[in-house]
Parts: C-alpha cells; structure tokens; sequence
C-alpha cells in the first residue's frame, strides 16, 4: 500500500512539474508572438538588387506579409533603372489613349469646360495643397506594363484581341453588360499595378539632398471665370521632390489590390490621441506644417473661391497646414499588430539600405486590402470595414489631405470600389459596375476616351486645331 503511495505522489509531481513547463512554454510562445517583428529580407538588399515581388505565388499567410510586399515593391519601384527610378519608365493613363504632353496635375476643382481633359474620380474632395512656398502640390499616375497590356486587349502571350480593348467604352459597356466579373489579370509573376506620386515644387534655392528630385514640365495654373483651372497649352519646367506614393497592385488572391501608401519622412507631424483641438501638433517645423499651429487649423480645404492664384509667379494663398490624423493608418489602439508590423518594417528596412540613398528618408505609412481571398465582386460600395482588414483609416497626408477624417472617404477602398460610376459631365456614358471599376486608372480611360472623342468632333465641327 505504502508503494501505491509513493507513485502515486511521485505521479503527481511529474504532473504539476509538466504543468508548469506547459505553463511557461505557452507564456513564452505569447510573449514571443507578442513582440515578434516584421522584418526585410536579406534578399532585398543591396537596393540595386531588389528583386521584383513574385505576385502569382503570395501567399496571404499574415498581416506582415502584406507590409512586406508593399516595402519590396517601393523598393523595386524606386531602383534605378536607366538613369531613372524605375516607375518613371511605365506608361500614364493618359497614353494609352493617345493623350499625351499634359504634363503632372495639381489637384483642383473639376469643371465642364468641353476643351479640357479632367482628372475624374480621384480619391478625395475637390482643392489645390498649397505647399509652404505657394506652389500647389502636383499629381503623376503611372501604370505597369501588365495593366496597360491588358488594358490593351493584349493577353499575356501578347495576342491582341480587338473586342477585349478596353481603349474603346464600347468594349468596356459590353463587359459590364456580359462578364463584369472581369478581374485585372498577372502575367507571368507580374500582377496589374496602378501607381500616383505627389511632387512639391522646390524654390529656386532650394536644394534638398534627403529626397528625390528630378526636373519636369508643368501646366500652368489659370484664372478664368470658373475658377482656377489647368492650362491645356502652358507649361513650364520646374524641379520637383517626391513627397507621396500610392501603390496599388493585384496579388494572387487578391483581385480587390493591395493598395499600400509612402510618404517622405518630414511631410507633416503625426496627431497624438491626447491632442485637443485647440492645441498645437507639434513644436517642430515640417515641410507642410508649421512648428505650433493647432489641431482646428490643420488640413484645412479652402472653399471654391478661397484660394487667389498669381498666375505670373504660380503661387497661391493661402497656404496648407498638414497634420496626419491616423499614424500608420489606425485610429487609437485599433490593430496593434498592424501598427507594431509597419514600424518594425520601417526601421527594418532603413537600417539595411544605403544611409546615402534618399529612399531611406521614405515610410510605409500602411496598407490595406481584403480579409478573405477572392471576395471582390461589382457593385461593392465598400462604405464600411466588413470586408477590409490592415490600416483601415489610410490616408496619404499629400493626397488625401482634406478626407482624412471624412468617414466617406477616410481609407482607400471608400473611392475605389465597384459600384457604377457616373460621370459629372451628361454627355458621357456611365461606367456600368465592374470588378474593374476598383482601379480609379482604369475608371480614367473610360471617360477620358469618351471624352476625347467628344472633343474631337467638337473641333471638326467648329474647324478649330487641337
């Protein structure tokens, strides 16, 4: 009886002792996925060497893997190539509809005027960002050879199929009406991408080394009687810095993008979750911010008429003072994990790169995309979160300054989404719903080859020259 006894105390030891180890382990594996990071890989450095993210083999297998796709492909994007960084080599929406010679765009107020193309559909409200030296802040969008092939009706063998020609609204309304569910395609490892920089424009003395700057023709800002508009014929050269990039790419999986957001790092001050109205952002100066200006007077839209424009100078008043409402694309304690991943890649891939590069002055400021793969579907409003997962209030503080608290538009799929699209001009066709309608590039060419062929008759019949 006494040796029963013995075992069975000896049992229980083992018992509590296994307990404990259980115990221990499953805290240390907590605290392990608690302060794990989100890091580079090796792989991608040195810069000059990135290699292209392979889109038809990701893998939705953790919030750091979408991070880590939007750091490479900046990385790629922004690796010299001829001279130049590489996404400057891609084609504008523009041009594949034989628009070309327009130059960069600021954001400004759409007008009917039948004789000028307008930027349709961008994410945000209308108005001009007046930089700090009066410039307003200038817009490019690009698009990589997989979306313009397709968009051509060129398949990935490089077949032309003349009835998938996007080029033409005809082919794009019989889409709508037969296979909406038409998604972008990946060729190869190379899914559709859309891209839009921003640019401010420098001063003549001034002569940044920790950014990108590169020199550019730029159309002129007009006053006329329905305000400030885009001259079609003036332009001048200017030397511009990169302050802004979208991202926005298919992956396997994803048909709906990734749509990821960089900024320069000395854009604007983050808002702290404790700053009142009235109180100053920030005690330091930024390139859109002020050292002490208030929270109230922060991302201020002017009004139609609110802003006076010298045409001989090009400059505005009043100026943008520019706050970043949601760091890293998260209201306050809202995905941690989200949070903690950026910053970890952040730091993670500016310690890698060449501390003489200017792209080590660039953060991934968030990204977002679908919770579940192969959701997409037409006629997605996308007013709310259900479907979406990352940085859910993502905002670029120099392209969407004005709507980052706009709970209509305060993260990228607010505006791009797949519901039908209705152009402000009654002369042109709406945009049936479309998976393809995600893409603000692919909305662009719709109505601008509409447009386009509005404009050509007009000047046929009036006998004018374009």
């Amino acid at each position: 009886m006494q040796y029963i006894t013995n075992i069975r105390k000896r049992y229980s030891r083992v018992l509590l002792t296994f307990g404990f180890l259980a115990t221990l382990n499953l805290f240390i594996g907590q605290a392990h996925s608690q302060t794990q990071s989100c890091e580079a890989e090796p792989t991608w450095f040195p810069h000059s060497q990135t290699p292209r993210p392979d889109d038809d083999k990701f893998q939705s297998s953790s919030n750091c893997v979408f991070h880590q796709w939007s750091w490479q492909m900046f990385l790629w994007l922004t690796q010299e190539w001829n001279s130049q960084p590489r996404f400057l080599s891609f084609e504008s929406p523009q041009s594949l509809i034989g628009l070309e010679g327009r130059g960069m765009m600021p954001r400004r107020t759409k007008h009917g005027n039948p004789l000028s193309f307008d930027e349709y559909l961008q994410a945000g409200t209308d108005g001009i960002l007046i930089d700090h030296n009066g410039k307003a802040v200038y817009y490019s969008q690009y698009v990589n050879p997989t979306f313009a092939n397709f968009i051509k009706g060129i398949n990935a063998e490089g077949t032309y199929s003349p009835t998938d020609d996007y080029t033409n609204p005809i082919n794009v309304q019989a889409m709508g009406k037969n296979n909406p569910n038409t998604e972008f395609p990946i060729y190869g490892s190379a899914g559709a991408m859309e891209l839009k920089a921003s640019w401010r424009v420098l001063a003549e003395d001034e002569n940044p080394s920790n950014i990108f700057v590169m020199k550019t023709q730029l159309n002129k800002l007009i006053n006329t009687p329905n305000g400030i508009q885009v001259s079609p014929t003036e332009t001048y050269s200017a030397r511009v810095a990169l302050v802004g990039f979208h991202i926005g790419g298919i992956v396997q999986g994803h048909p709906e993008m990734i749509w990821a957001t960089f900024e320069h790092n000395e854009n604007a001050p983050d808002v702290s979750p404790d700053t009142g109205i009235g109180q100053p952002v920030s005690g330091e100066n930024y390139t859109f911010y002020t050292a002490n200006t208030k929270l109230e007077d922060c991302n201020i839209n002017p009004a139609k008429d609110g802003l006076v424009l010298d045409e001989a100078t090009q400059t505005f008043t009043p100026i943008t003072q520019v706050c970043r409402r949601y760091p890293f694309g998260n209201a306050p304690d809202v995905k941690p994990g989200n949070t903690a991943n950026i910053q970890s890649l952040n730091k993670s891939v500016q310690g890698k790169l060449n501390q003489n590069e200017v792209w080590v002055h660039y953060d991934e400021i968030g990204a977002i995309w679908f919770k579940q793969e192969n959701t997409l579907s037409p006629g997605l409003s996308l007013a709310d979160d259900t479907l979406l997962t990352g940085s859910l209030r993502l905002s670029n503080s120099t392209i969407e300054t004005f709507t980052q608290q706009a709970t209509a538009m305060n993260n990228c799929f607010r505006c791009h989404n797949t519901e039908q699209e209705f152009p402000p001009k009654m002369s042109l066709s709406p945009l049936p719903a479309t998976n393809l309608n995600i893409s603000h590039a692919f909305q662009n060419i719709y109505f601008w080859s509409q447009e386009k062929e509005a404009i050509q008759a007009y000047l046929k019949n009036t006998g004018e020259k374009q």
